[in-house]
């Protein structure tokens, strides 16, 4: 009886830090299903034909060369005829 009690306690405390753990994790988990979401939901804001994106910086078919730009989560691309094109995901 005497080295039952140890484990009983031992194995209480095995159980709440499962416990701890399983719930910590499930936080962080849901933090970041949090930022997903947001940033799936994000379009960068469109005026007058320029994209502003995050860090100032501006993509538009009369100011930037035919290609390609990385706008935050977001994809513009500039075509030859001067037309722009914007993919966020989804």
């Amino acid at each position: 009886m005497a080295i039952e009690a140890p484990l009983v306690i031992a194995f209480i405390g095995v159980i709440i830090a499962t416990a701890v753990l399983f719930t910590v994790t499930f936080i962080n988990t849901q933090e970041a299903l949090g930022w997903a979401s947001a940033i799936r939901t994000y379009n960068p804001p469109i005026i007058n034909g320029t994209v502003y994106c995050p860090g100032g910086s501006l993509i538009n078919p009369y100011l930037n060369a035919t290609g390609l730009y990385k706008c935050g989560p977001c994809l513009a691309y500039i075509h030859p005829n001067a037309t722009l094109t914007l993919t966020c995901p989804r």
